[in-house]
């Protein structure tokens, strides 16, 4: 064999047992620049709280900075869509909530994204359930005398939420299609006008977060007859959740996740599975997570795209079925 068919054969040797040992891109490539964390809501709300202490552990641990970019509008579809549309590479990520992710883009038309089909799942961040809360001053103080109230007065019982098209919104209305009710909805912008809008009388039936509603329940301004989500909170351990009195369907917690668009590298995918897993878990960031009655949830990345699936097909039957618009 000549000398320079065994220089051939020692260089194509090498080459190949190269390619075979080199991470595949997306482990050892990524990140190679600035990560960008969009949310669609303002700064100071949870899930611009949680993006934020996610992205500043991932900029130590991808060593390169995670910027968080508020994009808030639209219901939460503005921030969304853009995130829908950035390259699929991994340096553009969308932290979002059950409304952003699921219920607003199915209440427009046309639907600005299906995040089933346009974003690729990395993981649950938070979830945290429920309590459906009554005015006290009204002879109500369980779901049943809840559902006989309402029909023996119909749309005499006003029912508030965080504005059209929120969580709190579409929830109420799949616990009036599941009990055929009538309450009349009232919309608010936000959490802290929704909670004067009750505490003044201006609605007597609320879903609010456990945290926000505390102490309105210790000081007998509040009645919480039922939680909503999958357990029960040890803040109410005697109080039923309404997928145990009502129906299965009612088992859903508020919930925040994060993914990344379409066709994003499943190496990168992990690798940010892996550590928003580690970074949920962290205690400092635990306990900040259930001081606001949510838990760290993460999940694999295929559970985290069936939840996604199942629920963008559950929310959509609630608004086609009860006919909920946002005009």
């Amino acid at each position: 064999m000549s000398c320079c068919n065994i220089r051939a054969q020692a260089f194509a040797g090498a080459l190949l047992a190269a390619v075979a040992t080199a991470p595949a891109w997306g482990q050892s490539d990524y990140p190679s620049r600035n990560v960008t964390i969009i949310v669609s809501v303002s700064p100071g709300s949870q899930a611009d709280m949680f993006a934020r202490l996610i992205a500043d552990q991932l900029s130590t641990r991808l060593g390169k900075p995670v910027i968080v970019e508020n994009r808030p509008g639209g219901g939460q579809v503005v921030g969304g869509a853009a995130a829908a549309k950035a390259n699929a590479d991994g340096h553009t990520l969308f932290h979002g909530n059950l409304s952003g992710l699921i219920i607003s883009p199915q209440l427009r038309n046309p639907q600005p994204y299906n995040t089933p089909k346009d974003f690729t799942p990395i993981t649950l961040t938070f979830s945290g359930p429920s309590v459906l809360v009554v005015d006290p001053k009204l002879p109500i103080k369980d779901v049943k005398e809840l559902i006989a109230y309402a029909k023996a007065n119909p749309g005499k019982l006003n029912y508030g939420s965080h504005g059209a098209g929120s969580f709190t919104h579409v929830s109420t209305e799949m616990f009036k299609g599941i009990t055929g009710t009538d309450m009349v909805h009232i919309p608010f912008s936000g959490g802290g006008p929704l909670t004067v809008g009750f505490l003044s009388g201006q609605v007597q039936v609320v879903i609010f977060d456990l945290v926000s509603v505390r102490a309105h329940v210790e000081s007998g301004k509040a009645r919480v007859i039922a939680q909503v989500g999958d357990q029960r909170s040890p803040l109410y351990p005697d109080v039923p959740l309404l997928s145990e009195t009502l129906d299965p369907a009612l088992a859903t917690d508020f919930w925040m996740g994060m993914v990344a668009p379409a066709g994003t590298p499943p190496a990168v995918i992990a690798r940010l599975n892996k550590e928003i897993t580690e970074i949920v878990n962290i205690p400092n960031i635990k306990a900040t997570g259930e001081a606001a009655s949510m838990s760290p949830a993460p999940m694999p990345v295929k559970a985290f795209g069936d939840k996604l699936a199942k629920e963008w097909a559950l929310w959509g039957k609630v608004i086609k079925d009860r006919n909920i618009q946002v005009r």
